[in-house]
């Protein structure tokens, strides 16, 4: 691809074992096997580096109520592809908004687009604060009426 493309490697860092993972514009190049992974900045919740293990962890949005995917790096510095993650993940979100559903716990909705594609659409996720459990009697359905009205507010 031309310079200043998509999935122009913006940064790379090598792993202990010796491949690569890579980000572009559009994306982060996860392993996968012997391959790499392809997945966009807007289906990463988020990353966290352990310095103490040197492993950057990589946090992918999932359905709601199931795990989130993690993807171990090891790495002995993630250095500048540490900080394009964390801009590119930034850069993803649109809207990020707590609504309380019980006394102050509540829900977290994030709005999510591709950085590098205006157009792109917008995917939504929410995630409950500890303590609240998705098989409480009407949580589910105050959290999808707040994800509506959110998506109302912002006119996504």
């Amino acid at each position: 691809m031309a310079a200043g493309g998509k999935e122009e490697v913006l940064a790379a860092v090598q792993l202990a074992d010796g491949g690569w993972v890579a980000g572009s514009r559009a994306a982060v190049f996860l392993p996968d096997g012997d391959k790499l992974r392809r997945v966009g900045w807007e289906a990463i919740e988020r990353a966290a580096w352990d310095a103490d293990a040197s492993v950057l962890r990589v946090f992918e949005t999932t359905a709601f109520g199931t795990p989130l995917n993690v993807t171990e790096l090891a790495v002995e510095d993630p250095g500048r592809f540490g900080q394009l993650l964390r801009e590119r993940v930034d850069a993803s979100v649109l809207v990020q908004r707590h609504v309380p559903l019980v006394g102050k716990k509540g829900v977290r909705i994030v709005g999510r687009r591709n950085p590098a594609e205006r157009d792109a659409a917008v995917t939504w996720n929410f995630v409950l604060d500890k303590g609240l459990e998705p098989d409480r009697p009407g949580l589910i359905e105050a959290a999808e009426g707040a994800l509506r009205a959110v998506r109302e507010e912002f006119g996504i």
